[in-house]
């Protein structure tokens, strides 16, 4: 605030020199200086294809109109075609497995989801569905006010249990389905390098349970869950390790510290209960996330800070784009993500392609740490997103609620951050190399 009234003083003293007389001409303004990213906050969902989300959303590379999967019975056409959900549909739990990808891949024809997903109680068509901007407002408002990343790929191939392994780790564990009851093995993660170079993190799960660990859940719940979500949960020398520990807290503690400043440099967000994997109702996360998002809006750190947000598998959803090879590996299938900063414009797209070690890139670029395998080493470089010579913007909250935060028993934090939010200028980045708007461009709409 103070350099936001100091900015505005030199304005000033700009236009009138004293006595009342303008100057005769006005010096060219000198660049501003280039600032730095020093927060960020990472929040991932499970379980949705880009397709499934973003299909029907002008601007990106949607569902192709000529899109056509083959039958899995003879009492289907010969083109079973992709279809819209319709706000708040009913769905069933797709099947995610590597072995599922790759049928569903076709070897590149993206012509076997259908096919895929069939089974005895299901014809395969669930897989087809896919949502209409309308149907997830919530969700399109963030990517109005951010960027959208429209070929962003999942880690590895398969489910929630493989890809939040790999999303610490930069390293592929098979397609584990469930996590092993003696829990994973003593590899460097991500917050080893952060906790060694003195870079402080914290991770925020939603109704956390301490505790609830490798040690002490059931079978069920090494499938899902926190234990699944925060693989620490399942590390030795983690959970042997008080003091590491405390870095694992109840998410109302980020509202606390969004609102008093004293986000760390990485905050990781992690939702048990609003995940948005099928069957469940995508606009509770969307909530979710709109809340974490505007928690940092009204935060005095906003200035410096990025919120990214990213989901770990496609969970089985039809995507038309053929998952490349990164570091002679096969990743898994294209899902939504998109990023929210003072630098980054609000309404584009950037088309180049990014997976989940990309993520890692960024930490590890950000505070100059090592990477921990080949994939983060060589991941396409959010740097190319972002400009550190960001344009200023009035604060503008993310469709400010009139609901609660979802399960959150600290909202007093964040709608006090809500208030401040006003009075705070903000700054966000002009178009880089890469990004369309798509301000512009609503008017094209995929249709069914």
């Amino acid at each position: 605030m103070k350099r936001a009234l100091a900015l505005l003083g030199l304005a000033a003293a700009a236009v009138v020199a004293p006595g009342g007389i303008a100057p005769a001409a006005a010096r060219p303004a000198a660049p501003a200086p280039a600032r730095t990213l020093q927060h960020l906050v990472l929040m991932t969902q499970s379980g949705r294809s880009f397709d499934n989300y973003f299909g029907a959303r002008p601007g990106v590379d949607n569902i192709p109109t000529d899109a056509c999967q083959r039958p899995s019975h003879v009492n289907q056409p010969a083109c079973v075609k992709p279809y819209p959900l319709g706000p708040s549909p009913k769905q069933i739990q797709l099947r995610s497995a590597a072995a599922v990808q790759q049928a569903s891949v076709a070897k590149g024809a993206m012509n076997g989801f259908v096919l895929a997903q069939t089974t005895r109680e299901s014809d395969g068509t669930a897989a087809l569905g896919y949502f209409r901007p309308a149907d997830l407002p919530l969700l399109n408002d963030l990517a109005d006010q951010g960027m959208v990343f429209d070929h962003w790929f999942g880690g590895v191939p398969g489910g929630s249990v493989a890809n939040r392994l790999f999303d610490v780790t930069a390293r592929a564990a098979g397609d584990p389905s469930t996590v092993p009851v003696s829990g994973w093995s003593n590899q460097a993660v991500i917050f080893d390098r952060l906790t060694n170079a003195g870079i402080p993190w914290r991770i925020y799960v939603q109704n956390y349970e301490p505790a609830l660990t490798v040690d002490t859940a059931s079978s069920k719940q090494r499938r899902g869950g926190q234990v699944t979500r925060v693989p620490l949960l399942a590390m030795r020398r983690y959970l042997d390790d008080p003091k590491a520990m405390s870095h694992i807290v109840d998410l109302s503690r980020y509202y606390r510290d969004a609102v008093t400043g004293t986000l760390p440099a990485v905050s990781v967000v992690v939702t048990t209960s609003s995940t948005e994997q099928a069957p469940q109702d995508p606009a509770k996360g969307n909530t979710l996330a709109r809340a974490v998002v505007n928690a940092l809006i009204s935060s005095p750190e906003w200035s410096s800070s990025a919120f990214l947000l990213q989901y770990d598998s496609s969970g089985g959803w039809y995507d038309h784009v053929r998952p490349p090879r990164l570091a002679g590996a096969t990743v898994g299938l294209r899902v939504p993500a998109l990023m929210i900063s003072p630098f980054v414009a609000p309404g584009t797209v950037d088309h180049r392609v990014y997976d989940a070690a990309s993520t890692l890139r960024l930490i590890e670029t950000t505070w100059s740490l090592e990477p921990l395998a080949e994939r983060d080493r060589t991941a396409g470089d959010l740097r190319q997103a972002i400009d550190l010579r960001a344009r200023p913007r009035p604060a503008a909250l993310i469709g400010v609620p009139t609901d609660q935060p979802v399960l959150q028993p600290d909202s007093t934090f964040l709608y006090v951050g809500y208030l401040g939010a006003i009075a705070v200028a903000l700054a966000i980045v002009g178009v880089t190399v890469g990004t369309t708007t798509v301000r512009d461009r609503r008017r094209r709409m995929v249709t069914a």
